[in-house]
């Protein structure tokens, strides 16, 4: 039994997809961190206060400091590098986070944005 458990969790994806709805109750969530990916020229540029900038040009910074949230969201244009992204931080993690990426980026949802 022991060892299906082990099974089991090792087959769980590395992050998940999610909406804007989703994104939005994640915000709600006090161990949430919503991290933008994409580089500093891209827009919409995005408040910095709700969307920690770390792009992937710089990420290697990002993925050497502590991260003390359990739920981390990643964005960008195109929901591709936050992909990337999530897989990285995964693993640095494995499954200790939860880990997301916005399905489509910026690009799908810029109403969501703006």
């Amino acid at each position: 039994m022991e060892m299906e458990h082990q099974k089991s969790s090792a087959l769980r994806p590395a992050y998940t997809e999610i909406d804007t709805t989703q994104l939005a109750a994640l915000q709600q969530e006090a161990s949430t961190l919503i991290i933008d990916v994409r580089e500093h020229h891209e827009v919409p540029i995005l408040d910095g206060e709700i969307f920690k900038k770390a792009p992937m040009s710089e990420f290697a910074d990002f993925l050497a400091a502590d991260i003390p949230e359990k739920n981390i969201v990643f964005i960008c244009q195109h929901g591709i590098r936050s992909v990337a992204a999530a897989e990285a931080l995964h693993e640095k993690y494995g499954s200790e986070k939860q880990l997301y990426s916005l399905k489509g980026g910026i690009a799908k949802w810029r109403n969501y944005f703006l």
